[in-house]
């Protein structure tokens, strides 16, 4: 999640009040159910303005599909479907409060369709069958190991020149060097969160078959929106 210091210094924080952990795959209870409320507040209300900037740079086409991986509230796949007709929406999560709020979204929304599931085992999805996935704030949240085996499977369900779209902390970040409040955000941040900023992910990405990026930056510098398309 994200909270506000000075002027372009904005960092990204989870809401719990637990101990920091090592990583926060599934969000629960209170700060699911208020979930878009909570980010719009730690903002002071930029984070809708945020969000919708980034999906509106999406490379989004009328009667596609589309992966939301860690689809949460379903507030980023209602944002995609306002773009496109005739497309379907996976909304893939693991939380229970997210997929009740995500199957009341899709009720009114024809192109949303939820579906639980681990992003930490094969995707029960064909080779070669999407347009695009996305992922929002959700890769930092795993090991290492682990994500790599995700994006792995992301390559396979794309389409050739399918794109994945990433955001999350842009590892471009120097702890050491950043200032007080980034590192007090990423002291408060899941352990995973600093470890993911160590990759360069550009990198990582084109040993997977990625290729053609382009980068766009939000908060401040310390937020990346990846686009990358399927190579080879």
């Amino acid at each position: 999640m994200l909270k506000n210091g000075k002027k372009g210094d904005i960092v990204p924080l989870f809401l719990s009040g637990e101990s920091v952990a090592r990583t926060k795959i599934e969000v629960k209870g209170f700060e699911a159910k208020h979930y878009d409320f909570l980010m719009n507040l730690i903002t002071l209300g930029y984070y809708p303005h945020f969000i919708k900037s980034a999906i509106n740079l999406l490379p989004l086409k009328d009667n596609s599909v589309i992966l939301d991986a860690g689809a949460g509230s379903g507030r980023n796949s209602e944002l995609m479907s306002k773009r496109i007709r005739n497309s379907k929406i996976i909304c893939l999560d693991i939380g229970r409060e997210f997929l009740e709020s995500l199957s009341k979204k899709a009720e009114k929304n024809p192109q949303l369709f939820p579906l639980k599931a681990s992003l930490k085992k094969p995707l029960p999805f064909k080779d070669n069958s999407f347009d695009l996935v996305f992922t929002c704030f959700v890769v930092h949240g795993f090991e290492h190991k682990e994500r790599l085996f995700m994006i792995n499977e992301f390559y396979r369900i794309l389409k050739p020149n399918g794109y994945y779209c990433l955001i999350d902390y842009n590892d471009e970040i120097d702890l050491k060097k950043a200032s007080l409040i980034t590192k007090i955000g990423f002291y408060f941040e899941c352990d995973l969160a600093s470890e993911f900023i160590t990759h360069n992910w550009e990198n990582e990405l084109t040993k997977i078959g990625f290729g053609n990026f382009t980068h766009h930056y939000f908060f401040g510098k310390k937020v990346r929106l990846t686009i990358s398309k399927k190579e080879g």
